[in-house]
C-alpha cells in the first residue's frame, strides 16, 4: 500500500514539476482558448515551440483563427497544405517565420503545434 501511495505521489509531483517548467508563452504565439498546452519552450537559438491538444473544435475553425491572428500581426501566409486530417500553415514576416500544424488525432482530439523562429 505504501508503495502505491509513493508511486502516486511521485507521479503527481513529476506532472506538476513538468507543467511548472514550461516557459511562458509569448504574445506572438496563438493559443486557441480551448487548448491544453502540453509543451511550451524557448529555443536556445531563438524562437519558441508550443504543442497543445484541443477538443471541441474543427481543423477548419482553428485554421481560420490562426490565419486571422497571424495576418493581424503582419505575417503573410506563405504556404498552406491541407488534407482531410491535417493542415499545415507557414507564415513569414521579414526575419520571422511561424509554422503551424493542426492534425486530427484519435478520439477527435486535435494536436496543435507552433514553431516560431527568428533569423
Amino acid at each position: 500500500m505504501k508503495t502505491k501511495i509513493m508511486v502516486a505521489l511521485t507521479t503527481v509531483a513529476f506532472a506538476l514539476t513538468a507543467h511548472a517548467a514550461q516557459d511562458p508563452v509569448p504574445e506572438i504565439i496563438f493559443v486557441p482558448d480551448n487548448a491544453q498546452v502540453v509543451e511550451a519552450e524557448n529555443k536556445w537559438f531563438g524562437g519558441f515551440e508550443l504543442e497543445a491538444n484541443i477538443s471541441g473544435s474543427t481543423l477548419l475553425d482553428i485554421s481560420e483563427q490562426v490565419k486571422a491572428f497571424y495576418t493581424d500581426k503582419g505575417f503573410e501566409l506563405s504556404q498552406e497544405q491541407a488534407d482531410d486530417d491535417d493542415i499545415e500553415l507557414l507564415f513569414v514576416k521579414e526575419q520571422e517565420s511561424v509554422e503551424v500544424d493542426i492534425e486530427l488525432e484519435h478520439n477527435d482530439i486535435i494536436e496543435y503545434s507552433v514553431d516560431y523562429e527568428t533569423k
